[in-house]
């Protein structure tokens, strides 16, 4: 017989259900709200913020995640654990006059009460899996089962109200179902819960008739004080008044009545994406029915030592865990219904589901590590930090140090130690609050990042850009698989694991437990976040872990990075249930940028530093140690630039003057005809400029500036080093290339791809002059740049014409294009600027010297990035009139390392001066 479309659809969604187990309860990216597009960002050649992460490490962002779904017929599982009592009459009639709970496969749990009626009868039968029990409608899956044993707690006396527990042992096993099976017990003598929900077929007011329908209603806990009022001690039945055991429930206009006796108080706890109903207590007793008064109901904590020695007596296989709330989670988690959030659509007979919409997670964020301190003393052993970069963790103050005692080392995710060499404590954090609780550790090991070890990014606005993210927990593994269903758990897997069970933001409704208060000298300020979900957990889920990141991937510049929020500061169960607290970052911006940046300067610091005695054309020395020339402001941007941002700025003689370093002065001469065609470059050759796209390595004839330069001996020529076409008779290219022959080079490639092409007609033209950069070295290859001027001009084409010279002494494109070789052809392909602070580390240069500011160092997005000397890197500037796309020299490759994809180049904008003194 062949499958039915809803068969075949089952199956369909069983096979994405299996594909996606992995990427259950993933949050996609979200979008930051505050970055242009990758075509239209710069980046300061000086480090300047530290929210700068995503393009620090852009290389390393990801992409978006997978979205799986799956489906399973449907059942009504919310009352599977719930039992109707009843007594069968001489008429063969029942009536149900109690409830009561399934907490093992064939024991009922209710009230001592509920074992004799008005006339001393027992009950003799249970009724399960039945949600109206006058219609038979719903019979389906319903199971009637008699009573062969009562079990009344052995102190209880139908005189009083006291220990007013009872077992009734069924005849044989339930069918387990997804509609019938046992409820869970709440162990822990702390209730958290606000609110609980009663479940019965009582009657609905006083002097009303029973309902049919099992109904359920929503109580709160009621203090004992109050509850002491309505229920004096000295009443009917309550002569010690009442115990510790029993709690008081109510709601102003809803109560349990009669009928109700015997059923549970419960709330349905969350684990495995799937919600267990946990018996909390049940229904002994009330004041009038329906008239707001609370209910007295008998807690299942305290006996369930004897719950389990009754058991044990009579045969059950009870262990020491067997009551335990993982235990029995886990022992039914496959006949469940799912958390609502999983849940995407239902009919009578078919649910589909989401998995990536559940609360938990097991994903390990590789950026926390855990903090650790000196052997023999006593530290925490539940603080923890997040890697921010290569060198730093960003943590709790009250981790970085307890009581004078400072964190020795972390360990990340692979247990690799490294030493802390330095703390940083915020200055007004005091010990034993929860204000200004954040501190900085310096690292004595760099890491080395790549795709999968990337650092966390830092949020630094107050507005999130999505209410909802991460939590970092820790928690058991086998509450945190995502539950599909279909089969028992046979084997508990109690091994700890990381968490990232997702959390929403709470403003007004935030409701933490009282015993954080006395950290709150202010209460909840600005740099507190505050998060959580509605449900609770079931114990032994999820713990945060302190001093972790609440964080989000957040899509910036096409990419997803990781981006802290927050740090775990205090809370309870991850924050499920009651709310958690989080110190936020954004708000300690200024000064993590104090400990981080070097440069940093507070926004009102005076960054001016006056030399009366230098006077114009004097030479003097910058704030960075770069030697330079006093001359007006004018002719120094890049001066201009830095006391906006408040740098050090030294100023000569009555501060009319800067102290500019020699490659940022521009030529104050009237320009000659060589350097007006380099200032014009953009307007003189927009004919030829082509229409704009953002993948330019994937165009073919794109390298009209392209030249080789050659060396010709006999009839050969070694077309040896690469330049770059910039007015109609001049090509720049490296100074290392032009001199490490020894001999000059005398012709020039113009326009070709490769030294061999032919496709774009290049042009072979004689070389007059060869200069080299006067302040060149050979040894550490700084001012690695020199000049071919041709013998002719070159005729501009379409296919033929210079590249204008990027001018910008401040800002670097971050979408560049580098010439590479591939099987040895040249193509371009992305790159993107670094701080030099940066690449020195990288490259293995700490030490020999820094970096100079006339260079410029980039990542590069290739598997093999091999270029040579001298190979342009290269922005295309977009037109948004007509869409066209101008291309500009930003650099020279000068040296590199393949292996790190990082390579050196020579700026263009600290020599466009140079260049046009000699245009």
């Amino acid at each position: 017989m062949a499958p039915s479309s809803r068969t075949r659809c089952f199956w369909a969604l069983t096979l994405v259900m299996l594909i996606s187990r992995i990427a259950h309860g993933s949050l996609l990216p979200v979008s930051s709200g505050v970055d242009k597009t990758l075509d239209e960002i710069f980046m300061p050649n000086e480090r300047e913020s530290i929210d700068d992460c995503h393009l620090r490490y852009y290389k390393f962002g990801m992409g978006p995640l997978p979205l799986p779904a799956f489906g399973r017929p449907a059942y009504l599982r919310e009352f599977a654990h719930m039992a109707a009592v009843g007594w069968t009459g001489e008429n063969g009639k029942i009536d149900w006059n109690c409830g009561g709970s399934l907490i093992w496969e064939n024991y009922v749990l209710t009230v001592a009460h509920c074992t004799a009626d008005d006339n001393n009868a027992a009950p003799d039968v249970v009724r399960l899996g039945d949600i109206n029990l006058d219609d038979d409608s719903d019979d389906k899956y319903a199971q009637q089962l008699k009573i062969v044993e009562i079990i009344r707690h052995p102190e209880h006396r139908f005189s009083s109200r006291y220990h007013d527990l009872a077992l009734l042992r069924l005849e044989r096993n339930v069918t387990l179902h997804d509609t019938v099976a046992p409820g869970c017990l709440w162990n822990d003598e702390e209730i958290p819960f606000p609110s609980m929900e009663a479940t019965g077929w009582g009657s609905t007011g006083f002097g009303q008739a029973k309902t049919p329908i099992l109904l359920k209603v929503s109580l709160s806990l009621v203090p004992k004080s109050t509850c002491d009022q309505q229920y004096r001690k000295g009443d009917r039945g309550l002569r010690q008044g009442l115990q510790d055991y029993q709690l008081c429930a109510g709601d102003i206009k809803m109560d349990t009545c009669p009928g109700d006796s015997g059923g549970p108080l419960q709330m349905k706890l969350l684990a495995n994406a799937k919600m267990t109903p946990f018996i909390i207590a049940v229904t002994s007793f009330g004041s009038v029915c329906g008239q707001s008064t609370p209910g007295v109901y008998m807690k299942v904590s305290p006996y369930i030592p004897w719950i389990r020695s009754e058991l044990a007596k009579r045969g059950e296989l009870i262990r020491e865990w067997s009551f335990k709330p993982y235990a029995c989670a886990l022992r039914y988690v496959h006949l469940r219904e799912y958390e609502d959030d999983v849940v995407m659509g239902k009919s009578d007979t078919f649910e589909s589901l989401d998995s990536s919409k559940a609360h938990m997670n097991i994903i390990s964020s590789v950026q926390t590590v855990k903090l650790h301190y000196p052997a023999g003393t006593n530290g925490p052993d539940n603080c923890y930090g997040v890697i921010i970069d290569e060198d730093t963790v960003v943590t709790l103050a009250h981790c970085a140090a307890v009581q004078r005692m400072t964190a020795s080392h972390i360990a990340d995710q692979n247990g690799t130690r490294n030493e802390v060499v330095k703390v940083h404590r915020h200055p007004q954090y005091r010990p034993n609050s929860y204000d200004n609780n954040i501190a900085l550790l310096k690292l004595k090991n760099r890491y080395e990042f790549s795709r999968d070890f990337v650092p966390a990014c830092i949020w630094s606005e107050f507005k999130l850009p999505d209410p909802r993210f991460y939590v970092t927990g820790q928690g058991r593994m086998d509450l945190n698989k995502f539950s599909y269903g279909g089969s028992p758990i046979t084997e508990f897997q109690p091994q700890i694991v990381q968490l990232a069970p997702r959390a929403d933001l709470q403003l007004s409704n935030c409701s933490f437990p009282d015993e954080y208060q006395k950290g709150l000298a202010n209460g909840l300020t600005q740099e507190h976040l505050c998060f959580g979900n509605k449900p609770f957990l079931v114990p032994e889920s999820c713990q945060m872990q302190i001093g972790a990141p609440l964080w989000r991937r957040v899509w910036r510049m096409e990419r997803h990075f990781e981006h802290i929020y927050a740090l775990n500061l205090f809370g309870k169960d991850c924050g499920f249930g009651r709310s958690a607290v989080a110190t936020r970052l954004g708000h300690h911006h200024e000064w993590m940028r104090s400990v981080l940046l070097p440069n940093y300067k507070e926004r009102d610091d005076s960054v001016l530093f006056i030399n009366s005695d230098l006077h114009q054309y004097d030479h003097c020395k910058a704030p960075d140690g770069s030697e330079g020339l006093c001359t007006p402001v004018q002719r120094c941007p890049k001066i201009a630039y830095d006391a906006q941002v408040k740098r050090n700025v030294r100023l000569c003689r009555d501060g009319s003057l800067v102290c500019c370093p020699y490659e940022y002065v521009r030529n104050e001469t009237r320009p000659s005809a060589g350097a007006r065609e380099l200032d014009e470059c953009e307007t003189r050759y927009r004919a030829f400029h082509s229409e704009y796209q953002r993948w330019q390595q994937d165009r073919i004839g794109t390298y009209y500036h392209m030249v080789y330069v050659g060396w010709e001996k006999g009839r050969q020529t070694e077309w040896n080093c690469p330049g770059t076409l910039v007015s109609r008779s001049l090509v720049v290219l490296s100074a290392y290339c032009l001199s490490g022959s020894g001999t000059l080079p005398t012709v020039v490639n113009v326009g070709a791809g490769n030294p061999n092409d032919t496709w774009n007609n290049p042009v072979i033209a004689r070389i007059r002059e060869v200069i080299v950069h006067p302040n060149y070295n050979a040894t550490s290859l700084l001012n690695d740049i020199g000049l071919v001027r041709l013998d002719k001009e070159i005729v501009p084409t379409a296919m033929k014409y210079p590249i204008c010279l990027y001018q910008n002494e401040t800002h670097t494109p971050f979408l560049l294009y580098r010439m590479v070789i591939d099987n040895g052809e040249s193509q371009l392909v992305s790159s993107y600027p670094k701080y030099n602070s940066d690449c020195k580390e990288y490259l293995g240069v700490h030490g020999v010297r820094q970096l100079s500011s006339a260079e410029l160092c980039v990542d590069v997005d290739s598997d093999d990035p091999r270029s040579l000397t001298g190979d342009p890197l290269v922005w295309y500037k977009r037109r948004a009139a007509d869409n066209s796309s101008t291309q500009y020299l930003v650099g020279l490759i000068s040296y590199g390392n393949s292996q790190q994809q990082l390579f050196v180049h020579t700026r263009i904008s600290a020599y466009v001066g140079w260049i046009k003194s000699v245009a």
